[in-house]
């Protein structure tokens, strides 16, 4: 189940026809993956995010959660922010590929956003988790420039437990 502001809830296959739709509008285009979590008394909220951004004309996006109700360290929590992105591009390219013509280019304008910087803890694993992320055949946008992850994702990882499941 994916939410969008503009369009509420909505299924994974929904989700794919709103976003084939919003690319075949005329425009210049970034497909952006990114995955933000909040850690709770009980688990950790993780919120991956889908957004399409029309360059210098908008865009919209769609997000869903998924909480674990087990514990993480920091590194652990990044390394799997990072996998989930990953997934989800891998599920968005597949359902995307339906329309062989357009499928290079949904790959070519394709971003995976990670919650990490050259400030702060991050730094430490920021090679490691980009490299995930190259190694998969992705381009990788880390802060300040993430705003899949920093921004988008990260809005919706910010609510209580009882919101979160």
């Amino acid at each position: 189940m994916f939410i969008s502001p503009t369009h509420g809830a909505l299924s994974f296959e929904d989700t794919i026809e709103r976003v084939s739709a919003f690319l075949t509008e005329e425009g210049s285009y970034r497909l952006i993956v990114g995955t933000d979590s909040q850690s709770y008394r009980n688990g950790v909220l993780f919120v991956s995010a889908i957004v399409i951004h029309r360059i210098g004309r908008g865009g919209i996006y769609f997000y869903r959660r998924l909480f674990n109700d087990r514990l993480y360290g920091f590194k652990e929590r990044i390394f799997t922010e990072t996998s989930l992105s990953l997934s989800l591009a891998g599920e968005l390219l597949c359902a995307l590929a339906e329309d062989p013509e357009r499928s290079e280019y949904y790959r070519r304008i394709l971003e995976i956003h990670l919650d990490v910087g050259e400030q702060g803890e991050t730094r430490e694993i920021i090679n490691a988790v980009v490299g995930m992320v190259k190694g998969s055949g992705f381009t990788a946008q880390v802060k300040p420039e993430a705003f899949g992850a920093c921004s988008v994702a990260d809005k919706h990882s910010k609510v209580t437990r009882h919101h979160a499941a």
